[in-house]
């Protein structure tokens, strides 16, 4: 990877303080979130110290942004810039689970059967401006991460790119494109399809696939479905090359990546319900798993070249978003780091033993188990 000051992945979504709410019990407040910091989580899971110094974030925060929230991230040891706007609260979210029919599991008073949420900003948005790289480190990185409208991902990336040039930086970035959940309507088709030509992945979840074409929300888990709708992508041309990746999200589906001349492969998640369990009890809160996933592909795939086995992280990665409200903690037994009290490449060995992945295992750092 080279020296630990390179930067090898950088997210530029919103950090968040959301508001969360369930039904019958009292709201969460101050929760960090956001698809910036659950992205930055997925790619630090494997990014364990001195390495975490190849992650690059900058966040632009308010005056109200919590001083035990920055010191928690401090904790992470990436390259961490903090803006500060003085005069201006930080972003935040209302996140509010509404369907009267979730149950509170006997295990646990915070598992809820989730069928339906809504999200709104509750104060103006702090972006981060592509600027702002300039005088950093952050416009070297091999990574990129998006959470963006179809016509907002085509100029921010123009930016960053005309950037990167006037620094003399000439290698292309792999550049990961979430697109928001809003714009992913029939009328933004064509401009979806467009944008997903100038990004290397394109990643939307099963649901806003479906809305992009139209289709009832009914038939978005039938596999087959999905695999024809993503096709679309690849036969439009997925980066500039056109030959870019496709992965859709689809929760407690799994995951289906696909590229041109590659049959699709469909992943499991790592949480998943057993016979006679019913709900799985270590699934808490699915906010944020999937830009956690993208974080952990994009570290995966710079590591590997293989999106199958980038995919594979991306999948551990997304269960330690999935086990709490908010973010994992953060421990050390002697120079392991472990997450939620789980050494995360021990966690990725039992996954890809799962799977019946049990090849030669790619190393992917001093510290793997």
């Amino acid at each position: 990877m080279g020296h630990l000051q390179d930067i090898l992945f950088v997210s530029l979504g919103l950090v968040v303080l959301d508001e969360i709410r369930f039904p019958n019990r009292e709201p969460l407040t101050d929760v960090l979130g956001g698809s910036g910091a659950y992205a930055t989580l997925g790619a630090r899971l494997f990014l364990p110290h001195p390495l975490s110094r190849s992650l690059g974030w900058i966040i632009h925060v308010g005056n109200d942004f919590p001083e035990h929230i920055e010191d928690r991230l401090e904790s992470w040891d990436a390259t961490l810039t903090i803006e500060r706007e003085p005069s201006k609260p930080s972003t935040r979210g209302l996140l509010a689970y509404e369907d009267t029919t979730f149950g509170r599991a006997e295990t646990s008073p915070m598992i809820y059967q989730v069928l339906t949420k809504e999200f709104k900003y509750t104060t103006p948005i702090l972006a981060i401006q592509d600027h702002g790289l300039e005088s950093l480190s952050l416009l070297t990185s091999q990574a990129y991460h998006y959470l963006e409208a179809p016509h907002s991902i085509t100029a921010r990336l123009s930016s960053l790119l005309a950037l990167r040039e006037n620094s003399g930086i000439l290698a292309r970035p792999l550049v990961i494109w979430e697109p928001a959940p809003l714009s992913c309507r029939p009328e933004n088709l064509q401009l979806c399809l467009d944008a997903a030509a100038i990004v290397n992945v394109f990643s939307p979840n099963h649901l806003e696939l479906a809305t992009l074409f139209g289709e009832p929300l009914s038939t978005a888990i039938d596999k087959g479905r999905i695999e024809s709708l993503a096709v679309n992508f690849l036969d439009s041309g997925v980066g500039p090359d056109g030959q870019g990746i496709v992965i859709v999200r689809a929760g407690e589906h799994g995951c289906v990546i696909m590229a041109r001349n590659v049959t699709p492969v469909w992943l499991p998640p790592f949480h998943k319900s057993r016979p006679g369990e019913g709900q799985n009890a270590k699934v808490v809160d699915p906010t944020g798993a999937g830009n956690a996933f993208l974080g952990a592909f994009a570290v995966g795939y710079l590591k590997t070249g293989s999106i199958v086995e980038a995919a594979c992280l991306g999948s551990v990665g997304a269960s330690f978003a999935l086990e709490q409200v908010g973010m994992p903690e953060k421990s050390n037994n002697g120079e392991k780091e472990l997450w939620n009290g789980t050494d995360v490449f021990s966690r990725l060995n039992e996954y890809r033993r799962s799977i019946g992945r049990t090849g030669d295992q790619p190393k992917y750092c001093a510290h793997q188990s």
